[in-house]
């Protein structure tokens, strides 16, 4: 298991991309929540975000904060960038997700469509149904963010217990997702300096592993 350390660190990444990477079937009488959430799919090609994340135990004591960068492009790329307090990249091309740990010096490589978890890369991979795969309510409003929860139908395939996103409206924005693992464990991304839509760069998706890191898996020379 030491050597998907580093791919393993941050699960929660996978399934907001999960849930950024496929659209939501529409409802003429959706709640709030569920409407936002739709407009947000429905408007967004692109994205680029600051983001903070903050991970909880089960007794809700802090146990790792980080900050970074985030960019998306639909319907099967994203970059992640780790940046405090310890620097970590994950990028997927459509083809491969990338993980790399600078401290461990290693990159992983994963099939995008077989190996981020059942669930999450089925989604990923523009193959999946959330309304099939999740169980999808409105969860009303809090602190002004409507309020949408995803369960999944198969918990044991999917690997986590809950995930929750927050959206603001006018400009629809998703600003907050929280994700709960079997455990209890708690994971809250809080995204700022939102762009929606930007041109991307194509070279954000092109990761080449750093010639000095060990690769492991997706045939890598050392995998």
């Amino acid at each position: 298991m030491d050597g998907f350390r580093g791919s393993l660190r941050h699960p929660a990444v996978l399934v907001l991309a999960a849930l950024l990477a496929i659209p939501l079937a529409a409802s003429a009488d959706a709640p709030s929540g569920l409407e936002r959430l739709e407009r947000f799919y429905e408007e967004t090609r692109s994205l680029r975000a600051d983001f903070s994340q903050r991970v909880t135990g089960p007794d809700g004591e802090v146990q790792e904060r980080s900050q970074g960068e985030v960019w998306i492009e639909q319907p099967d790329r994203f970059r992640w960038e780790y940046r405090e307090p310890h620097p970590q990249k994950i990028v997927a091309d459509g083809e491969t997700v990338q993980f790399y740990d600078p401290e461990m010096e290693q990159v992983t490589v994963r099939d995008f469509t077989q190996g981020l978890g059942h669930t999450p890369s089925s989604v990923l991979s523009g193959s999946g149904d959330l309304s099939r795969q999740f169980e999808i309510r409105d969860a009303g409003t809090e602190d002004g963010l409507a309020w949408v929860e995803l369960v999944p139908r198969d918990r044991e395939e999917a690997g986590f217990r809950l995930a929750r996103v927050g959206l603001e409206a006018d400009p629809v924005r998703l600003r907050e997702f929280v994700f709960t693992d079997p455990f209890e464990n708690r994971t809250r991304l809080r995204f700022e300096n939102i762009r929606v839509n930007p041109a991307l760069d194509a070279d954000l998706f092109n990761f080449q592993p750093p010639p000095d890191a060990d690769v492991l898996g997706g045939g890598g020379p050392n995998g």
